[in-house]
């Protein structure tokens, strides 16, 4: 279980240090968000409170990573992972078109998010245009690559799972 943590906090530090070092250098007007989709692979593995957990984690990893204001990605990945996980127990986390699904709908979701967020503390004046086909690109890219990264986080699951789950395994009595 530890270890299962551990190796989705790698996975989410992984993605914020691509995003930053890798992507951001893409001559796009957007490019894909590998942080969110793996906030929304998780979330739809673990539920809303391990979507909700990812997502915060996530978020506060770009915030500290990309010199944003403390908590801005944080509330919006949270937003986002939250409402990934919770649809989780409706929609089988297995097909790819869930997971391409997902990422059109929580790329749309987080760009809402945070431009409201922005707009409302006053950070900065938000073109909306500019969102919108920003969150376009974003959304396809992110589809093609929600498969890969999905199957990445199910091979941390089927790698951390308890080979023995349905036997307590314990000390034995003296005979």
């Amino acid at each position: 279980m530890v270890l299962r943590g551990v190796l989705f906090v790698l996975l989410l530090a992984a993605g914020v240090v691509v995003d930053g070092a890798w992507l951001s250098r893409l001559r796009l007007d957007a490019g894909p968000d590998l942080l969110l989709l793996a906030v929304l692979a998780i979330a739809l593995r673990r539920g809303a409170e391990g979507g909700a957990l990812a997502g915060a984690a996530g978020g506060y990893l770009r915030d500290v990573a990309g010199g944003a204001p403390l908590g801005l990605y944080t509330f919006s990945y949270l937003v986002v992972g939250a409402a990934a996980g919770a649809s989780g127990a409706v929609v089988d986390p297995r097909q790819r078109s869930v997971a391409a699904a997902w990422a059109v709908a929580g790329t749309v979701v987080l760009a809402l998010v945070s431009g409201a967020m922005v707009a409302a503390t006053g950070l900065a004046r938000v073109a909306w245009a500019d969102v919108a086909s920003d969150a376009v690109v974003a959304a396809a890219l992110n589809a093609l690559l929600a498969g890969p990264v999905g199957s990445l986080v199910a091979w941390v699951d089927r790698v951390t799972r308890r080979r023995y789950e349905g036997r307590v395994i314990g000390p034995r009595g003296l005979r």
